[in-house]
Parts: structure tokens; C-alpha cells; sequence
């Protein structure tokens, strides 16, 4: 459309027209892909190696349509026909995590209707084995939350199909997807007695939503007072946050990795708070040490070793509160509204704290009045992603001052 205006007026305008009329057919046509993009729920399914056959691909393919139209419609897509057995376990813990992540984010005061949604699919694995065909997946996922600028990414999220056949068609016997809400629904599941899967997985969703409502009402209830803190070093904000978006996706070789052992969550955390300057903190007794020269425990007053607080989230959060002569100089559990570029918001929920983050930006209105927090994390891996969106609804701030 844009070419074709280009083209019936450029034979009647000079040089100067003709390149204010390219330039309005460009931004035309530019607004016109934007616009295309922001209805997108789009799926690509990347397997270089031709692991999956053309109706394997298929049935991922139409599993991943359902599952971006619940992301970015806010409604639980029904995904029962894509099961070999849609009354089977497996089939309702899976619609269970749908109907959570639906149900919480639908909590939020912000409105969490994506403007679009992309999703990617990097076939790692196909194995035979016997009976049914195990196909392991990475997830990358593109998210536009319409109340903040730029996308939000969230990258490698593991995937475990177990596929059996059906005729000439393959169909989904069991699912496990490590992503939060998936984990958080297959957790309280486990916990949860009832008659039938059905009577189950409604017991779930409805205890998990009163959670939330609950964590919601809480958040801002028993917080320390912020005060005013003299530090001997500052805290380079920047500089942690140019790390955290370096390394959200990937991981520093400089450490060890976490992700199979409870998560690189905070891990992470610490790198980015040591990248903004921070010097590791040898000294005091095992909850006062913050550090990591070596992958084995050690709570000698050296530079050797680690402590837990580098790596655990309870553990960094012990560290803060404890901590008052040497190292770090945080404020732990102060209100939202005094978080900044750097800081750790730590989520919990269902009576467990699940994550650390890092805050990327503060998200404000027209008066300077924060209205979200956009975050950086590793396991999962995401990079400008908002508080307000995350399935473990309650937050604690852990501001960092600087080094004394």
C-alpha cells in the first residue's frame, strides 16, 4: 500500500517531495507491521536437525497457539483435545496451570492483556522410548505488556513432551514445562485431596488465587522504615544493570551454574550486585559472609570459598538483615516505592519464597508515581519483565546502599 502511493505521486513532485513523500509511505508502512505485530500470537518451531516429523510438529505447533492466545488473551485456552487421555492427570494439572496463570495475573491492578505475544521453540531432543516419543523443548518468549515500553523477553524455558501416536496423528500423554506457573499449579496440586482431577484442579486454582488475594492484601503490611544510610563505596546502579542485561539470558563462565540445582536465581542476583562494585564481604560469622572465589563452602574469614547468601535466596536475605558492620549495606524488606536500578525484589508464594531479581527500570505515571518494576532474572531468564506479572504475588524489597 505504502509503494503504491510512492509510485502514483512521485511522477508530479520535485527531489524535496518526492523525499517527504518516501519518508511518509516509510512511517506508513512502518506503523502498519507495528500494528500487524501487536495482533500477533505467533509460534516458530526451530528443529535444524528434522527431529520432529511433519505431524509431531503440528500437534507442538497447535499446543503453542493455545498456550500464546492464554498468555495474551487472559483466557485458559482449552488444550484437552491435543491429550491422548483429556481425562488423564497429566492432561488436568497442565489445564490447572493455565487457569492459575490466568486467575493471578487477572488480580494484578495493571492490565495484563498483552498487545502480543511470540513465541519460539528450539527442538533440542527426540528418544524413542518404546511405547511414546520424549521430545525436549527450549522456549524463548517475546511478551508487549501494554503499560510498559519494549518487550519482555523470557528465554530458556525447558520443555518435556511425551508424544504417543494416534492413527496418523500424535497426541500429548504427559507435559512438564518449567515454567513459574506451571511449577507453582503442579506444587499445590500435589497437596491438594479431592474425589475426581476435575474436583482437584478447581480446589487448586481456587486455593492458589486465594493466596494471592491474601499475599495482595499483606504486601504492604510489617515493612522496616527506609532511613537515610552513609557508605564508605557507592553502588554503581548502572553499571549492575548493563550486567544483568549481558548475562539474563546466558551464563558467566567466571561462576558456577545453579539452574539444576533450585535455580541461578540469586546467583545472578550477586553478580550484579559484585558488577555494581560491590566487593565480596569475607568476614564475620556464616550468615554475615556474601561470597564467591571457589565453588566449595567455605566460612573462613578468607578470600576463598563461597558463602550461601551468594547463591540462596533465604540465605541473601539473612545476610541483609544481619549484616551491620562490614560488606554490604542494604535495608531489607522496606516499602516497593523505594526500590531502584540494582536492588533485589525476592517473590514468594503458597508459603515459600521461589526467586530472586533484579530490578531493571521503575516503571512510573505522568506524576513520578511508581506503577510497576521491571525486573532482569536468571532460571527463569528474562529481561524487562514486570512485577506485576509474576505468578509469586508476594514481594520483599532488599534495597542495596552501597559498601561500608
Amino acid at each position: 500500500m505504502a509503494f503504491a502511493v510512492l509510485f502514483c505521486l512521485a511522477g508530479c513532485a520535485g527531489q524535496a517531495d518526492n523525499a517527504d513523500i518516501a519518508l511518509a509511505a516509510d512511517a506508513e508502512f512502518a506503523e502498519e507491521e507495528k500494528n500487524k505485530k501487536r495482533d500477533a500470537v505467533s509460534v516458530h518451531i526451530k528443529d535444524n536437525d528434522g527431529l520432529l516429523n511433519l505431524k509431531q510438529k503440528e500437534l507442538i505447533y497447535n499446543y503453542g497457539i493455545k498456550y500464546a492466545e492464554t498468555l495474551k488473551n487472559l483466557q485458559a485456552a482449552d488444550i484437552s483435545e491435543f491429550y491422548a487421555d483429556a481425562e488423564s492427570e497429566e492432561c488436568y494439572i497442565n489445564k490447572t496451570a493455565f487457569e492459575t496463570l490466568v486467575n493471578i495475573r487477572s488480580l494484578s491492578p495493571n492490565n495484563l492483556q498483552l498487545e502480543y505475544v511470540a513465541v519460539d521453540y528450539r527442538v533440542e531432543s527426540v528418544t524413542n522410548l518404546g511405547n511414546a516419543v520424549r521430545v525436549v523443548i527450549w522456549e524463548d518468549n517475546v511478551q508487549k505488556f501494554p503499560h510498559i515500553e519494549g518487550e519482555s523477553l523470557t528465554c530458556n524455558i525447558y520443555h518435556e513432551f511425551d508424544l504417543v501416536q494416534s492413527g496418523e496423528n500424535w497426541l500429548i500423554k504427559s507435559h512438564i514445562h518449567e515454567e513459574d506457573f506451571y511449577l507453582l499449579a503442579r506444587t499445590a496440586w500435589d497437596d491438594i485431596s479431592a474425589g475426581s482431577y476435575a474436583q482437584k484442579a478447581e480446589k487448586t486454582v481456587d486455593m492458589l488465587v486465594a493466596d494471592a488475594q491474601e499475599n495482595y492484601e499483606l504486601r504492604n503490611e510489617n515493612l522496616n522504615e527506609y532511613s537515610e544510610t552513609d557508605v564508605n563505596k557507592q553502588y554503581d546502579r548502572e553499571k549492575a544493570v548493563e550486567y544483568a542485561e549481558e548475562w539474563y539470558n546466558k551464563r558467566n563462565p567466571d561462576y558456577l551454574q545453579y539452574d539444576l540445582y533450585g535455580g541461578n536465581c540469586q546467583n545472578f542476583a550477586s553478580q550484579c550486585i559484585h558488577a555494581g562494585g560491590m566487593d565480596m564481604d569475607i568476614k564475620g560469622t556464616y550468615t554475615c559472609q556474601w561470597k564467591f572465589y571457589g565453588k566449595d563452602l567455605n566460612y573462613q574469614q578468607a578470600p576463598a570459598g563461597r558463602s550461601y547468601s551468594w547463591i540462596g535466596v533465604d540465605e541473601f536475605h539473612t545476610y541483609a538483615v544481619y549484616n551491620r558492620r562490614d560488606g554490604l549495606m542494604t535495608q531489607p524488606d522496606i516499602a516497593l516505592g523505594y526500590a531502584q536500578k540494582g536492588d533485589v525484589i525476592q517473590v514468594g508464594a503458597y508459603n515459600k519464597w521461589h526467586h530472586s531479581l533484579v530490578v531493571a527500570d521503575i516503571v512510573a505515571d505522568a506524576d513520578g508515581n511508581q506503577t510497576d518494576i521491571l525486573l532482569a532474572s536468571n532460571t527463569a531468564d528474562r529481561w524487562n519483565y514486570p512485577l506485576s506479572a509474576y505468578i509469586y504475588t508476594y514481594p520483599r524489597l532488599i534495597h542495596i546502599d552501597g559498601q561500608i
